[in-house]
């Protein structure tokens, strides 16, 4: 069992954790809505290596105190490769990469703000609607803002999409699979412009299926 001072550290870095997540996303925005579409800047590589950094401290502390170290591993394996600092190592490096893919491997820490948003919300279990409600509606908004910023970011203020309002607007109306008429001229926005559909295909029905079952639980509760 678990010393109860590394229990507390583990706790402290959790919350650490998520407003790192929150922190990188943030940085990210700025980085993409300031203009700049070539390069990322000194700061925003400075922040993402501190946010990867404590994102390995949760790791391999979460790892050191795993009852079942193997089978933690075997589970979040991939947390543990979204944690590395690939955009940092690429300008140690001294390659310079082409925005778009720059953007790509920078992307990658953020898909850890999902899992830093869940845990936040994991400790709402009192809530009156329960935390998946939450988890699921965040989700969603993140999913749809940073579709938003990539599209942007690609396109680069040319074409249909003028602005990040556009943007947003675009990724809204896709992922409700309703469709937008703004077309991207991009490879990745146009590959944004299937994906979005099917994703939206995915979320709509859990959201309505979660409803219908927490209407139904009440519905039983009463009677």
């Amino acid at each position: 069992m678990s010393h109860p001072l590394v229990e507390k550290l583990l706790h402290l870095v959790h919350l650490m954790r998520v407003l790192a997540g929150l922190l990188l996303l943030v940085a990210f925005s700025w980085e993409i809505l300031s203009g700049h579409h070539l390069q990322f800047s000194h700061n925003y590589l400075t922040t993402q290596l501190v946010v990867c950094l404590l994102f390995l401290l949760d790791f391999f502390l979460s790892l050191a105190t795993a009852p079942d170290k193997g089978r933690f591993f075997g589970r979040n394996w991939l947390y543990l490769l979204l944690s590395i600092p690939w955009l940092n190592l690429v300008a140690w490096s001294g390659v310079v990469l082409p925005r778009s893919l720059a953007t790509a491997v920078g992307m990658v820490p953020i898909l850890l703000i999902v899992m830093a948003v869940y845990i936040l919300f994991d400790w709402l279990d009192r809530q009156r609607i329960h935390q998946l409600f939450y988890t699921y509606l965040v989700g969603l908004l993140l999913f749809t803002y940073l579709s938003a910023l990539v599209v942007f970011d690609f396109e680069g203020g040319n074409g249909p999409l003028r602005n990040f309002g556009d943007a947003l607007w675009w990724a809204g109306m896709n992922l409700s699979t309703a469709g937008s008429s703004l077309t991207p001229n991009t490879f990745v926005g146009k590959l944004l412009s299937v994906m979005l559909p099917m994703a939206g295909m995915l979320f709509l029905p859990i959201f309505t299926t979660y409803i219908i079952q927490t209407y139904a639980k009440k519905q039983g509760d009463k009677h």
